[in-house]
């Protein structure tokens, strides 16, 4: 692993310890899991966008929906 110096302001700080004492956890474990945490969101947003913009440049058809009611059989009685 590599060491890296960040700087965080004194109440975010305190927030960390109180929070990393009695869950066992060091400062560094807690920054860990943040930028993964933060690395899985750019995914997901990054997904998001690329979803969207594809929709843009080829919108759905609804008939197309319509059409997969007509074969679908859960939910008949």
């Amino acid at each position: 692993m590599k060491n890296v110096q960040i700087t965080v302001d004194d109440a975010t700080l305190r927030q960390v310890d109180r929070v990393a004492k009695p869950l066992g956890l060091k400062r560094s474990e807690i920054v860990r899991q943040a930028l993964r945490q933060w690395l899985r969101q750019r995914a997901v947003d990054r997904f998001e966008q690329e979803w969207k913009a594809s929709l843009d440049e080829r919108p759905d058809d609804a008939t197309r929906a319509e059409d997969w009611l007509t074969v679908q059989t859960w939910g008949r009685k």
